[in-house]
């Protein structure tokens, strides 16, 4: 279901679609420009430096991967030779996906087969439910902007009740900043 039939549905609103578009493109917008564009992130884990960084079987990420969406996995490998740095482009049989998303595993049975990880990670992912939860938060502030009443704090006709938010500002961001996760990887 398209977003914007999404919104007429849980709003009941009668605005027009190029309305409701407008709401929803501006609110889109104002997310991207807080928390960056939905899609793909890259992320770097380990060090070059680092001997402990040698000894990994498993990286942990910090947002699960939605392993519907491209993997790119670029391993970097000094070596010991003094030689310019080596990158590697792994494929989808060089590592498996663990953990719902979470984990990655090194296998030695794909065609650039290894038992750890090389010490510089690169991995280009889209973490599972980001584009859910924004739409979400765009659902979520529609309705705000809809029922808000300029500071109307309460209303009361015999057993009806309505309060608002104290204020509509801080409702707004403390829906935005809900999309807000720690971004990055772990090594496990």
């Amino acid at each position: 279901m398209a977003l914007l039939d999404r919104v007429r549905e849980r709003t009941g609103s009668d605005l027009s679609d190029t309305e409701l578009q407008a709401m929803i493109d501006g609110i889109t917008a104002e997310i991207s420009a807080r928390l960056g564009t939905a899609g793909p992130i890259t992320v770097e884990l380990g060090d070059l430096d680092e001997p402990t960084t040698r000894s990994m079987t498993t990286l942990r990420l910090a947002r699960p991967v939605d392993t519907a969406q491209p993997i790119t996995i670029y391993e970097d490998e000094p070596g010991d030779s003094g030689q310019a740095l080596a990158r590697t482009t792994l494929t989808i049989s060089d590592y498996r996906v663990l953990h719902g998303g979470r984990t990655l595993q090194r296998l030695t049975g794909g065609p650039n087969s290894a038992r750890l990880w090389a010490p510089l990670v690169q991995i280009t992912y889209t973490p599972i439910g980001e584009t859910a939860a924004r739409d979400e938060a765009v659902i979520k502030l529609i309705q705000l902007d809809l029922t808000w009443r300029g500071g109307l704090k309460r209303e009361k006709a015999g057993d009806y009740e309505f309060q608002l938010a104290d204020n509509f500002t801080d409702e707004r961001n403390r829906i935005i900043d809900s999309l807000a996760q720690p971004r990055g990887m772990l090594m496990a």
